[in-house]
């Protein structure tokens, strides 16, 4: 039988990915793996173990319309003790990662490759494993993990900017603050060979593979997982469907990565870009104001794939224009960068 990748989305945000054999449930591959998600009768008749398949194909084996109904099986609801994997795929449980591990996240000391500032606020971390450190972070494009400021008890949190495909360094942009612990950290001492701790990875906040138009939206460092997410569609030949970026910043100097994201149409990707800047210049010639003020009707043809990852403010207002313009609420998936 084949094995496919199974990657487990608790409600705390905590995920892990295993290898699950087709002939076995995802109960069992879960076993196998040390993870005991929460299982009852076994039989497909209580519904303890119900998660949702947000991605990738499989089969049930007979269950009770009592714990599944037909309903829900066409929502893509699915009982874990009967579920077997014929694809690679993504499953989501309604409780925390607490209830299935006994063991906390997995953790690996990096060391600090590259810091380089890539506009007037933002800088590039770039990190490799330490040699020695065994397995890579298996994430999905999107998703987070906790860096340690080294010399301090401090963690901050920051989403990939390189896809999972990669098997060489992780790269994260950070918004630098005057108060910042990580970024007192990068302006005044960070330096190549610095030991880093990485742990997770986490997050909801992930790429579906595209069926239908995507449109991202993203504040200031919030492109970091859009760049993920893109690399990620290039890597996995994604490229059917359009993708429009709206890039937003609150001065034209803190804008960045402007040549990656121009260089994506030549690898495939049929996407459009749009940027609005709050302070704008005499040389600026695109839009002044928010990036959400550039969301229109356009956007919103043939059920598009929302994205939405920047400060709290921006994804608010987004939602709430979204909400307005009748969006169903599960085409829209956010993350809120927080200051810190």
């Amino acid at each position: 039988m084949s094995k496919h990748s199974l990657t487990l989305v608790f409600e705390d945000g905590r995920s892990e990915t295993i290898q699950a054999d087709e002939s076995d449930t995802v109960y069992l591959a879960c076993l196998r793996n040390k993870i005991r998600i929460l299982t009852d009768c076994l039989e497909g008749a209580c519904a303890t173990c119900r998660g949702r398949c947000i991605e990738g194909e499989y089969e049930l084996d007979e269950y009770a319309e009592e714990a599944l109904s037909d309903e829900e099986f066409a929502q893509r609801e699915v009982l874990t003790c009967q579920m077997h994997v014929k694809s690679d795929c993504i499953v989501e449980f309604p409780y925390a990662s607490k209830e299935a591990f006994r063991e906390g996240p997995k953790s690996w000391t990096c060391v600090v490759v590259a810091v380089e500032m890539v506009s007037s606020t933002v800088a590039r971390l770039e990190i490799s494993l330490k040699a020695g450190e065994e397995g890579r972070p298996a994430f999905l494009p999107g998703q987070y993990v906790h860096l340690s400021v080294p010399g301090t008890d401090e963690v901050r949190s920051y989403s990939f900017a390189n896809p999972p495909s990669e098997t060489g360094n992780f790269e994260f942009f950070i918004k630098l603050l005057d108060d910042g612990v990580m970024s007192g950290w990068l302006r005044e001492t960070a330096k190549p060979g610095e030991e880093i701790a990485m742990t997770g990875p986490f997050g909801h906040f992930y790429l579906r593979r595209p069926d239908t138009p995507v449109v991202m939206v993203a504040g200031g460092t919030g492109l970091a997982p859009m760049l993920s997410m893109l690399d990620h569609m290039v890597a996995q030949g994604w490229t059917g469907q359009k993708v429009h970026l709206l890039c937003g910043a609150n001065a034209v100097e803190e804008l960045f990565s402007d040549d990656k994201i121009k260089a994506y149409s030549g690898q495939g990707i049929d996407l459009s870009i749009d940027y609005a800047v709050v302070e704008g210049s005499d040389e600026w010639r695109g839009a002044v104001g928010h990036v959400t003020d550039l969301l229109n009707d356009n956007h919103l043809a043939s059920e598009s794939e929302i994205y939405l990852c920047g400060p709290p403010p921006m994804i608010e207002a987004a939602e709430s224009w979204l909400a307005a313009q009748g969006v169903d609420g599960k085409r829209v998936h956010a993350e809120k960068f927080l200051p810190s």
